[in-house]
């Protein structure tokens, strides 16, 4: 099934679901850029694409810090003039820093504000106008099941700026409907990833604690979800959450 022939994703981050994601919509036809602060992270991940059979024509790799609006817009600008169009935005680009909020550095509160949200907002931004221009655009951003419920071991900067996405999902739904422009989130639940996985087992454990699918979540469980998002299946769907989470709702 081919449902993004000849459509141009952009995706932020080339993290774990980033990956994921750029090889489940590569397999369904399109063309994917994707971006990321670390150089040494796209060289990796465009390294695996070019070795699973995607080569240059179907996939370009921008650095870009989303913290800077200027950033954003260069990049945005590079796709349209590389490609024509840009019909998908999938936003992964984000950091964790779990602390209780008497521990919380001022610093961990900000980094995970400016690159979750402001990031995110900066990235929509720049998109929007060329969304506007064509009359079409899927906006897919990452929530958080941290972001939609109490959860032990989840800190309050990196709960508040998923619940921010949350918002802006709502919000940005409504405004951009006009223009055929459908803004969703994907709130994953604990996944089987580096991010995840990099904590120790004492926050893995309290992260998963009732899920009940019995298993961490896959992250082709995440892509497969952005996937029906970014696509035409779901063209009359806009200002909704997502939950991918094994059952776990609370």
């Amino acid at each position: 099934m081919e449902r993004y022939t000849n459509k141009i994703v952009l995706i932020t981050g080339a993290g774990d679901i980033a990956g994921a994601t750029a090889k489940r919509l590569l397999s369904e036809g399109a063309c994917v850029a994707l971006t990321d602060y670390s150089q040494d992270a796209l060289t990796q991940i465009a390294t695996v694409l070019k070795e699973a059979g995607w080569g240059a024509d179907r996939v370009m790799t921008i650095p870009c810090d989303v913290r800077k609006l200027e950033d954003c817009q260069a990049v945005a600008k590079q796709v349209k003039d590389n490609w024509g169009r840009v019909d998908v935005l999938v936003a992964t680009a984000g950091i964790l820093r779990h602390f209780p909020i008497d521990e919380m550095t001022q610093e961990q509160w900000q980094d995970v504000v400016d690159i979750n949200l402001t990031g995110v907002y900066h990235s929509v931004k720049a998109l929007v106008p060329y969304m506007k221009e064509q009359n079409y655009g899927r906006i897919i951003l990452i929530s958080s099941l941290g972001g939609r419920t109490g959860r032990p071991g989840v800190g309050v900067n990196y709960a508040a700026t998923k619940a921010g996405i949350n918002g802006m999902v709502m919000s940005l739904g409504y405004e951009l409907g006009p223009w055929n422009i459908t803004v969703n989130s994907v709130a994953p639940g604990p996944l089987k990833g580096k991010m995840f996985l990099s904590l120790d087992q004492e926050k893995v454990d309290k992260l998963s604690a009732g899920v009940r699918i019995p298993r961490l979540g896959e992250l082709d469980d995440i892509a497969a979800a952005i996937a029906y998002l970014g696509s035409d299946d779901a063209s009359w769907t806009t200002g909704e959450v997502l939950d991918v989470n094994g059952g776990l709702q609370y």
